[in-house]
């Protein structure tokens, strides 16, 4: 089961962004240069956010170990709360209210 690294390129690139906000503003910079630095560092970012997760992706699935074809899936457990359990009893009532008219 691999981690879901789809959202690290997104993530990277508005921290990136963020950070390049705040000092653009900091550095009170005209309109065009701000939009300008926004654009580059967001590229920038993005593309080195695609990379790491193709790296995260790539060491994730080496991490992981083969499955054997003979190896029998495990059946999921489930957990029943107070709620199922009413929720079951009372679907068993129904029933047989239904079944005695």
């Amino acid at each position: 089961m691999t981690p879901n690294t789809k959202t690290v390129p997104v993530i990277i690139t508005l921290a990136a962004a963020f950070i390049t906000c705040v000092v653009s503003i900091v550095q009170k910079v005209e309109f065009s240069k701000f939009v300008s630095r926004l654009l580059i560092v967001v590229v920038i970012f993005l593309v080195l956010g695609t990379i790491i997760k193709m790296i995260l992706d790539y060491s994730f699935k080496t991490l992981e170990p083969p499955v054997s074809i003979d190896a029998e899936p495990e059946a999921p457990v489930t957990e029943f709360t107070e709620d199922q359990e009413e929720e079951d009893i009372s679907s068993e009532n129904l029933q047989e209210s239904v079944e005695e008219q």
